[in-house]
């Protein structure tokens, strides 16, 4: 009898072992990586990529409407490529840009300037602030270190509330265990943009070409929007949200190049 209950023990303690190593990985920021170097395009073409998570995924299939305006306004070629995988938080984004050899010979292409969309599941799976802005500070240091202006989305005021109940039991229980170890909010979006504003304005990025794209400059008015805007889960853009955040993206740009 007693050999089962040494036998037992371990097991138990074998098992919590691995589930502590695997929320560990789970939460804990990235490790920031030794940049690889872009090689510089040699044309005249300005080049603009638009990477991140599902917004940038859905961005790939809507009429594009950046270079147009870019080229009416500079009187330049203009290129926007688009790169998103659905359901990745800034961690995994920043990881894919050394481990998926499709998204690296996406950046090996060469680029001006990157609008990056990472950070709205960060907020729907309740992660840290402190993961969030590791990770977005390492996206932009990656950035900088290839000459490439990063462009990043502030966190849009989508339905975080209905995003959350939309969910399966097991995705919710999992969201409260997360709101528990992280100490994250259910609406945690303006803590998060709080943050990245923090890091922007700090020392090292002070006159830096590092830009954010606020969400009030095109999202302001949530309850309104979200019938023009969005579709039907509150949490992704249609055509006319992509134009509009388009917009923005392309007067950023032009005010750079001006």
């Amino acid at each position: 009898m007693k050999h089962w209950v040494i036998i037992l023990i371990i097991i138990i303690t074998i098992c919590s072992m691995v589930f502590g190593c695997v929320l560990y990985k789970y939460y804990t920021p990235p490790v920031e990586r030794d940049v690889y170097i872009i090689p510089l395009h040699n044309d005249d073409t300005l080049r603009i990529a638009y990477i991140g998570d599902s917004w940038a995924a859905m961005h790939g299939s809507h009429n594009c409407i950046i270079e147009q305006l870019i080229e009416d306004s500079v009187h330049q070629p203009v290129k926007v490529s688009s790169f998103g995988i659905n359901g990745k938080t800034s961690k995994e984004l920043y990881e894919n840009l050394f481990e998926n050899p499709n998204m690296r010979s996406f950046m090996m292409q060469g680029y001006d300037f990157c609008f990056i969309s990472a950070g709205i599941n960060d907020t729907y799976k309740k992660m840290s602030v402190s993961y969030y802005q590791t990770s977005i500070d390492y996206i932009i240091r990656f950035m900088l270190a290839n000459h490439i202006h990063p462009i990043i989305l502030d966190i849009p005021d989508y339905n975080i509330h209905t995003a959350y109940e939309r969910q399966h039991l097991s995705r919710k229980l999992l969201r409260l265990i997360s709101i528990n170890i992280t100490g994250s909010q259910m609406d945690c979006k303006q803590k998060f943009r709080n943050t990245l504003e923090e890091l922007i304005n700090n020392n090292y990025y002070y006159n830096k070409e590092v830009s954010i794209l606020k969400y009030q400059e095109w999202n302001h008015n949530y309850r309104n929007d979200i019938k023009t805007y969005y579709l039907g889960d509150g949490m992704h853009l249609n055509q006319i949200g992509y134009a509009k955040l388009d917009s923005c993206i392309a007067q950023h740009i032009i005010q750079q190049k001006k």
